[in-house]
Protein backbone atom coordinates (compact mmCIF):
# COMPACT_ATOMS: atom_id res chain seq x y z
CA UNK A 1 0.00 0.00 0.00
CA UNK A 2 1.39 3.38 -0.96
CA UNK A 3 -0.41 6.63 -0.15
CA UNK A 4 0.83 10.10 -1.03
CA UNK A 5 0.52 13.66 0.24
CA UNK A 6 1.91 15.65 3.15
CA UNK A 7 -1.40 15.52 5.00
CA UNK A 8 -1.24 11.73 5.20
CA UNK A 9 2.17 11.75 6.83
CA UNK A 10 1.28 14.51 9.31
CA UNK A 11 -1.94 12.75 10.32
CA UNK A 12 0.01 9.52 10.77
CA UNK A 13 2.58 11.20 13.00
CA UNK A 14 -0.16 12.80 15.12
CA UNK A 15 -1.90 9.46 15.63
CA UNK A 16 1.27 7.49 16.32
CA UNK A 17 1.64 8.35 19.99
CA UNK A 18 -2.02 7.73 20.75
CA UNK A 19 -2.05 4.43 18.80
CA UNK A 20 1.03 3.16 20.63
CA UNK A 21 -0.47 4.20 23.95
CA UNK A 22 -3.77 2.49 23.09
CA UNK A 23 -2.01 -0.73 22.03
CA UNK A 24 0.06 -0.90 25.20
CA UNK A 25 -2.87 0.20 27.35
CA UNK A 26 -4.96 -2.49 25.66
CA UNK A 27 -2.43 -5.17 26.57
CA UNK A 28 -2.36 -3.88 30.14
CA UNK A 29 -6.15 -3.55 30.36
CA UNK A 30 -6.76 -7.07 29.11
CA UNK A 31 -4.07 -8.26 31.46
CA UNK A 32 -5.46 -6.32 34.43
CA UNK A 33 -9.04 -7.42 33.78
CA UNK A 34 -7.96 -11.04 33.83
CA UNK A 35 -5.25 -10.49 36.41
CA UNK A 36 -4.87 -11.46 40.05
CA UNK A 37 -8.25 -10.07 41.16
CA UNK A 38 -10.01 -12.02 38.40
CA UNK A 39 -7.83 -15.09 38.86
CA UNK A 40 -6.49 -14.95 35.28
CA UNK A 41 -3.09 -14.18 33.80
CA UNK A 42 -1.50 -10.73 33.73
CA UNK A 43 1.34 -8.87 32.02
CA UNK A 44 3.75 -6.67 33.91
CA UNK A 45 5.35 -3.46 32.67
CA UNK A 46 8.59 -5.45 32.44
CA UNK A 47 6.87 -8.08 30.23
CA UNK A 48 5.80 -5.32 27.84
CA UNK A 49 9.29 -3.77 27.87
CA UNK A 50 10.85 -7.16 27.01
CA UNK A 51 8.34 -7.66 24.20
CA UNK A 52 9.11 -4.19 22.84
CA UNK A 53 12.86 -4.92 22.94
CA UNK A 54 12.22 -8.07 20.88
CA UNK A 55 10.28 -6.01 18.30
CA UNK A 56 13.14 -3.52 18.16
CA UNK A 57 15.51 -6.35 17.22
CA UNK A 58 13.11 -7.44 14.43
CA UNK A 59 12.90 -3.92 13.03
CA UNK A 60 16.69 -3.79 12.62
CA UNK A 61 16.65 -5.39 9.17
CA UNK A 62 15.54 -8.95 9.85
CA UNK A 63 13.92 -11.17 7.20
CA UNK A 64 10.25 -12.07 6.89
CA UNK A 65 9.56 -14.99 9.21
CA UNK A 66 12.26 -13.98 11.71
CA UNK A 67 11.34 -14.70 15.33
CA UNK A 68 12.54 -13.01 18.50
CA UNK A 69 11.66 -14.49 21.86
CA UNK A 70 11.39 -12.88 25.26
CA UNK A 71 11.02 -14.27 28.78
CA UNK A 72 10.57 -12.62 32.15
CA UNK A 73 11.98 -14.74 34.99
CA UNK A 74 10.09 -12.71 37.59
CA UNK A 75 6.56 -12.96 36.14
CA UNK A 76 7.38 -16.24 34.33
CA UNK A 77 5.49 -14.92 31.30
CA UNK A 78 7.09 -15.33 27.90
CA UNK A 79 6.38 -14.77 24.27
CA UNK A 80 7.63 -14.27 20.80
CA UNK A 81 7.28 -11.70 18.07
CA UNK A 82 7.36 -12.65 14.41
CA UNK A 83 8.06 -10.42 11.41
CA UNK A 84 5.07 -11.31 9.21
CA UNK A 85 5.23 -8.71 6.45
CA UNK A 86 7.38 -5.87 5.17
CA UNK A 87 5.81 -3.09 3.08
CA UNK A 88 5.77 0.63 2.33
CA UNK A 89 2.95 2.89 3.48
CA UNK A 90 2.83 6.65 3.03
CA UNK A 91 6.42 6.55 1.85
CA UNK A 92 7.70 4.86 5.01
CA UNK A 93 9.07 1.34 5.56
CA UNK A 94 6.62 -0.70 7.63
CA UNK A 95 6.36 -4.16 9.20
CA UNK A 96 3.49 -6.26 10.47
CA UNK A 97 4.51 -7.94 13.71
CA UNK A 98 2.64 -10.90 15.23
CA UNK A 99 2.79 -11.15 19.02
CA UNK A 100 2.34 -14.48 20.78
CA UNK A 101 2.09 -14.14 24.56
CA UNK A 102 2.31 -17.13 26.88
CA UNK A 103 1.21 -16.56 30.45
CA UNK A 104 2.91 -18.86 32.94
CA UNK A 105 -0.49 -19.82 34.39
CA UNK A 106 -1.94 -20.74 30.97
CA UNK A 107 0.92 -21.86 28.70
CA UNK A 108 -1.35 -23.96 26.48
CA UNK A 109 -3.52 -20.98 25.46
CA UNK A 110 -1.26 -18.22 24.13
CA UNK A 111 -2.75 -14.83 23.20
CA UNK A 112 -2.11 -13.54 19.67
CA UNK A 113 -2.10 -10.00 18.29
CA UNK A 114 -0.82 -8.34 15.08
CA UNK A 115 0.32 -4.70 14.96
CA UNK A 116 1.82 -2.55 12.21
CA UNK A 117 5.04 -0.68 12.89
CA UNK A 118 6.38 2.05 10.57
CA UNK A 119 9.66 3.92 10.63
CA UNK A 120 8.68 7.56 11.05
CA UNK A 121 11.12 10.26 9.95
CA UNK A 122 13.28 11.35 12.91
CA UNK A 123 11.08 9.34 15.34
CA UNK A 124 12.13 5.75 14.72
CA UNK A 125 9.84 2.72 14.62
CA UNK A 126 6.36 3.27 16.06
CA UNK A 127 3.08 1.37 16.18
CA UNK A 128 0.74 2.94 13.63
CA UNK A 129 -2.82 2.64 12.45
CA UNK A 130 -2.99 2.29 8.68
CA UNK A 131 -6.29 3.00 7.01
CA UNK A 132 -6.82 2.66 3.25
Amino acid sequence: MRLHGPGHRLALVRRTISIAAVAIAGLLAVSAAAGPMGGGPSLTQDDIARSHAAVTRLNEGRSIGAVERWRNPESRNAGEVILVRSFTARGMPCHTIRYVIRYHSQPATPKRLELNWCQLPAKGWKIVELKG
